[in-house]
């Protein structure tokens, strides 16, 4: 029987894991931020819950404890998020989605965790390129598999390499097509690199985020070609906001003065045709007036 919503607020932490899964592991998150996550959003009791990366079994045994419908399997039981159809494994659309994916090649799964050689398919063995492309293919496959107004929830970390920060949980953020309605920080415990010494004054990453989506209507790819469209327009808003900023503080520009000054980012853009692109957005009169033919200065 599920009981009332277990969220209070934005911020979990679980120094326990719990008696969930196998605990041998390795990137096994808590049984009891599953638990929560069941008990908050599982809107219809008799509704299915499935997970398509099981890994260690955390969510097997955390939906048995509950007594809700579940159907959860892994890459290691030979189905592939990257090539399979998670709605027709599952022969129904799911009411709620558990994912907790690898956080890029952080931990490495094929021929770690299971089997005896990596595996083509595995997500924690690609370049970061391949890896973004099929986070990207695998939360469409995810989103597809739910049920209008059902949910699902992902549950991504972020990560340090070589000095870089890889924000991760915005990256998915970005792609998921479905309406983000909650965003959780899970506090982390117990994790190796917290016995390591780093040289430096180095920031530790200490949290997860559960980011839940909802998902309202239509394919993914139609709902991806609505943020593709989004986005594009978008991109005139940063040309002018840049234009804007090489004419702060100044009286005046004419033309030529202003090509010089957003050059870099025109190249940083890639768009061959930017000096024409810097034309249309000066004739924005809220934001630019021209004082005479070729000459601007931001509007007051």
């Amino acid at each position: 029987m599920i009981k009332a919503r277990m969220f209070s607020n934005s911020i979990c932490s679980y120094p326990n894991r719990g008696n969930y899964g196998d605990n041998k592991y390795r990137g096994n998150c808590s049984g009891y931020v599953i638990k929560d996550f069941i008990e908050s959003y599982l809107k219809d009791q008799n509704g299915l819950v499935a997970d398509p990366s099981i890994g260690g079994g955390t969510s097997a045994d955390v939906a048995a404890s509950l007594g809700v419908r579940f159907k959860g399997t892994d890459l290691h039981q030979g189905f592939n998020l990257l090539t399979d159809d998670f709605s027709s494994f599952l022969g129904e659309k799911a009411n709620l989605i558990w994912w907790h994916p690898a956080y890029w090649d952080m931990i490495q799964y094929s021929g770690s965790q299971w089997g005896n050689e990596p595996h083509k398919w595995d997500m924690s063995r690609m370049k970061l390129n391949e890896f973004v492309e099929s986070l990207e293919l695998a939360v469409m496959n995810i989103h597809d598999a739910c049920e209008v107004k059902g949910h699902y929830g992902i549950l991504m970390g972020n990560l340090r390499r070589n000095g870089d920060y890889y924000n991760l949980s915005s990256l998915v953020e970005r792609i998921a097509p479905g309406k983000l309605v909650d965003e959780i920080i899970k506090v982390q415990h117990n994790c190796i690199s917290d016995s390591r010494q780093y040289s430096g004054n180095i920031v530790r990453i200490a949290h997860e985020k559960l980011l839940v989506f909802r998902r309202d209507a239509s394919h993914s790819l139609i709902l991806l070609s609505n943020f593709h469209r989004k986005a594009v327009n978008m991109i005139a808003t940063t040309w002018k906001a840049a234009v804007r900023r090489v004419l702060q503080g100044k009286p005046s520009m004419d033309l030529n003065q202003i090509y010089e000054a957003i050059e870099p980012f025109a190249q940083f853009r890639e768009n061959v045709h930017w000096r024409a692109k810097v034309r249309q957005v000066l004739q924005d009169a809220k934001y630019f007036e021209r004082l005479e033919t070729g000459v601007y200065k931001l509007a007051l």
